[in-house]
């Protein structure tokens, strides 16, 4: 039950575009948008808003969201 941002839009290193992880307390997502929100305290008072890239996103018209690949991954985990 933790989580990272990866911060858009930045001009560093992909490693670097990240925050610490972080405890979240619930998670909903509605699976007829894609759209989810991160619930970061009890109270549900504090939360991220966001939606899950697809093919042809109505969100932002991009492509869906890529895949990372294992060295990706570990190297975002151990910073």
């Amino acid at each position: 039950m933790r989580f990272r941002r990866i911060l858009k839009g930045l001009d560093v290193d992909a490693a670097r575009a990240t925050t610490d992880w972080r405890p979240y307390f619930g998670l909903e997502i509605d699976q007829v948008s894609d759209s989810f929100v991160v619930l970061l305290n009890q109270e549900g008072s504090r939360l991220l808003r966001s939606w899950r890239h697809v093919d042809h996103c109505p969100q932002c018209g991009g492509e869906p969201t890529v895949e990372l690949s294992r060295k990706d991954l570990l190297s975002a985990i151990r910073h």
